[in-house]
């Protein structure tokens, strides 16, 4: 491996290209980089989530062993950094927002001497109030967060807003909503409250910065270097071309790793020292003090006639964005509305992005959609309670058909969310429940769009023996990215697989990429890998073919449907709760590749019950308090439902490869299936997650009046 190639795999047989080197531990991610000169340097992180930093006493740090320096906010550059808004300082400055927010920093010879001396600087602050939840934050004479915060690079808040405002929109015709409920036979008007949940990467958050003659050369386990590369440019005030990301692996995103991360503090701290600086986070700062999921409050108000037919919705989120609003690649963040399943004649909503004095918060694999999907899916199962429609038919009778506008604007040409729901009750099999147990079966739906969007770059060179290389800007992130450019090259050109060998690149060596994100890397690459081939067919002599697709719309906008039916068993003496299997039957066009497909559907599955039964960050008062794995607790294989799938296949797709997303699709009905299972099961209504045996436990309780 050079500076500038990052090898997915030698020339072997079809399959992932990454899969035996990671199996054989041979696969070198940031934290194995080791530049001559390296050093390592650990953060100080705010143990106050709102106070005045009054003194940063770093005597007896300095005198440590292996200590080169220590390093605060007058040190470095005062520019702020920020995918989309630009809001967070590289080190805290005057004040700290949140407890876990970088202080200072030690540069040492060592990891271990970095890190012991951290624990000897003293700082002292002034405690002020704070406001760690959103009704805090938005109450009358609340603490604020931020001065001036319409004055950031990127805001889209006004002086006229509330002060803790990141995001404020209100969408659609309240009033006419608000007529068709008046009007309706049955309304349901709750609210539900969606915890923040970490993506749970194995690979925590991991940089190294080298200034090298006037450039900035830097590892970072972030998925969308071209964009990280401009965010860096904008902080530091330099010329983005300046910077050259150097190709690496990625143990895990799932959302996670859009920001710019460690990678601000580690270059300036490169600059100060004069050597490449190396922070890898330990698991316990990754979870408590980088960018998991939103937390959100959502009042979803939905009425249908005596039919079953929906009238009208209107939904209200509150979004937490925690202490920067900088950490989405849009200010707006992720919306929290998710009706486009359904035919709603009148619709409105109600979104607003709240500073806090928690954790900054970010995306999480379908930003806003898991959240959405469960306020949205829930309600209108209590709907067809209330109506006294079986769930299935409320749903069969609201979903979309062909050429039918969504309640959230756009068209599909193609809705097969009938067929879907058909294909999942015919697949349908009920599993029975133990013994004395209490037995319920729930069903939700998810949709999410195709893009049409390619904003990519790739170079095919020739090799002997027939073989051709193909040089990618994107990141490898674990979900077999680069296995299906060796696949869609190999097809393009009539070539085994074998004789394709995929190389990622630095920055300085193609022109674009838009990262991994918004299911578009397959679709995205599918455009490029055409364009390429034809080029490749057309040059006249045997140079390399370079292609470079800008952000244009390649087609029209095609979707796909998800259905997802949970069986579970809960024993009324205790509330626990097994989930006996979820059935996912997905809407699809061409399928690249079998194995990796299946495996997105059953990855994203998974993630999903694990939001839905176990994932619980603990938070109170500012503090997350699970940080470990082993109370931040994941599914392992032992906690895995039965998981089936059926494939509607012959859906429409996009581009030649005629492909549908499949990464974000699966991962967000789980959570509202299996809570209306539950309810189904106990007569039981829970609005909020996870769904623990303890909460199931005293709605049980509550119930028999106990």
């Amino acid at each position: 491996m050079t500076l500038h190639q990052q090898r997915s795999a030698g020339r072997s047989a079809p399959g992932r290209l990454d899969a035996e080197a990671k199996a054989r531990g041979r696969i070198t991610y940031v934290a194995d980089v080791a530049p001559p000169g390296l050093v390592h340097a650990a953060v100080v992180r705010s143990t106050y989530s709102h106070a005045r930093i009054i003194d940063i006493d770093a005597s007896a740090a300095l005198g440590a062993p292996g200590v080169i320096g220590v390093y605060t906010a007058s040190d470095v550059a005062t520019g702020n950094y920020g995918r989309g808004l630009r809001d967070a300082p590289i080190l805290a400055r005057e004040k700290v927002r949140f407890i876990g927010e970088p202080v200072a920093a030690v540069v040492a010879e060592t990891r271990l001497q970095a890190e012991a001396a951290v624990a000897l600087v003293d700082v002292r602050y002034e405690a002020m109030e704070a406001a760690t939840t959103m009704e805090a934050a938005l109450a009358e004479g609340a603490p604020v967060i931020h001065e001036r915060p319409w004055e950031y690079p990127g805001a889209v808040t006004t002086p006229d807003e509330l002060p803790n405002i990141v995001f404020h929109k209100l969408g659609g015709d309240r009033d006419e909503v608000d007529t068709a409920l008046a009007a309706a036979d049955f309304v349901v008007d709750e609210i539900y409250e969606l915890s923040s949940v970490h993506q749970a990467y194995l690979e925590p958050w991991a940089c190294i910065c080298l200034w090298d003659e006037g450039r900035l050369r830097i590892w970072l386990t972030n998925k969308s270097p071209y964009a990280a590369r401009t965010q860096l440019a904008a902080c530091l005030d330099i010329e983005p071309k300046l910077i050259d990301f150097q190709p690496t692996f990625i143990g895990g995103d799932f959302g996670g790793k859009g920001s710019p991360g460690e990678a601000p503090l580690a270059s300036e701290l490169s600059r100060l020292t004069g050597r490449p600086v190396k922070i890898v986070l330990r698991y316990s700062e990754d979870l408590t003090a980088t960018n998991p999921r939103a937390p959100m409050a959502i009042r979803v108000r939905v009425g249908c006639d005596r039919d079953g037919h929906l009238l009208g919705a209107h939904v209200d989120a509150l979004v937490n964005a925690g202490a920067y609003g900088g950490f989405t690649a849009r200010a707006p963040g992720p919306s929290g509305v998710t009706v486009g399943c359904y035919r709603l004649p009148a619709f409105s909503s109600e979104i607003r992005r709240v500073y806090t004095n928690t954790v900054p918060r970010g995306h999480m694999r379908a930003p806003g959609s898991p959240q959405g999907c469960f306020a949205f899916e829930s309600a209108i199962d209590e709907l067809a309670r209330a109506a006294g429609i079986d769930p299935i038919e409320m749903r069969r009778r609201n979903l979309l058909t062909d050429g039918e506008a969504s309640a959230e604007g756009g068209v599909w040409e193609e809705q097969r969310a009938i067929e879907t729901l058909e294909a999942a009750l015919e697949a349908y099999e009920e599993h029975p429940a133990p013994a004395g147990w209490l037995r319920g079966t729930g069903i939700a739906v998810f949709r999410h769009g195709t893009t049409s969007m390619a904003s990519t770059s790739l170079r095919l060179v020739p090799k002997e023996d027939d073989c051709v290389c193909v040089e990618v800007p994107l990141t490898e992130t674990g979900t077999g990215s680069h296995s299906v450019a060796r696949q869609l090259v190999a097809q393009g050109l009539g070539l085994d697989p074998s004789k394709v060998e995929v190389i990622q690149v630095g920055s300085d060596d193609l022109p674009r990429d838009a990262g991994a994100g918004g299911s578009r890397v397959t679709a995205s690459l599918a455009f490029a890998v055409d364009a390429a081939v034809k080029a490749w067919q057309g040059r006249l002599d045997n140079e390399p073919v370079m292609v470079d697709v800008e952000e244009t719309a390649a087609g029209p906008e095609v979707g796909s449907y998800c259905i997802q039916l949970a069986q579970v068993a809960v024993d009324p003496e205790t509330g626990q709760l097994k989930v006996l299997e979820i059935l996912t039957a997905v809407d699809v066009a061409a399928i690249i590749n079998p194995k990796a497909h299946q495996m997105q559907i059953d990855g994203g599955t998974l993630m999903g019950y694990g939001y839905a039964c176990l994932e619980d960050l603990d938070e109170s008062d500012g503090q997350l308090w699970a940080a470990n794995l082993g109370e931040f607790k994941i599914p392992s294989a032992a906690d895995a439902p039965a998981l089936r799938t059926v494939l509607v296949e012959g859906g429409r797709g996009v581009g030649t490869a005629n492909v549908k997303m499949i990464g974000e699709l699966t991962n967000c009905a789980p959570a509202p299936a299996i809570a209306n299972a539950v309810a189904e099961a106990t007569g039981c209504r829970l609005r909020s997650l996870p769904i623990t045996a303890e909460r199931i436990h005293a709605e049980l309780r509550a119930k028999a009046g106990r």
